[in-house]
Parts: structure tokens; sequence; C-alpha cells
């Protein structure tokens, strides 16, 4: 989980209680904008690693697994090579 996920439950659960103020709900929206951002990178690398393997090429399998790891570490890869 990233840090956003933790504070984007942190607004919901104040919002629960009591309206948002505007600079709560400018953040709670940077934050549904990161974990969609971080959505869709998770979807293409699996995606990315289906294919890899129903091509079977572990070298690429592995190269995926390691972005995989880095986006759930801090929410984004490094640089791909193509």
């Amino acid at each position: 989980m990233l840090a956003v996920h933790q504070r984007l439950a942190e607004l919901y659960t104040l919002s629960l209680k009591r309206p948002l103020s505007a600079a709560e709900q400018d953040e709670q929206q940077h934050c549904l904008h990161v974990n969609t951002v971080y959505c869709w990178e998770m979807a293409r690398l699996n995606n990315e690693a289906m294919l890899a393997a129903a091509v079977q090429d572990s070298q690429w399998q592995q190269e995926i697994s390691a972005q995989l790891l880095e986006v759930k570490a801090n929410g984004r890869a490094g640089k791909r090579r193509l």
C-alpha cells in the first residue's frame, strides 16, 4: 500500500463524519488521480506479464516482475528498455 492510499482512506473516513474542507477535497482529488495512474500501471504490467508467460520469455518476465515490485513499492516503475 502506498502512502497515498492510506491518506485516501483517512480522507474518506473524515468525509463520513463531516464535510471535507476545500483543501481536503483538493487533496482527495490528487490522491484519486495518483491511484488511477497506479492502477493503470499495475494493469499494464500484469497484462505484459501474461504475454511474457504466453510466449515463454523468461527474461521479459523477470523484467516485468522487477517493475511490478518497483510500482508496488513507490508507485511507479523506472524507465523501460525497449
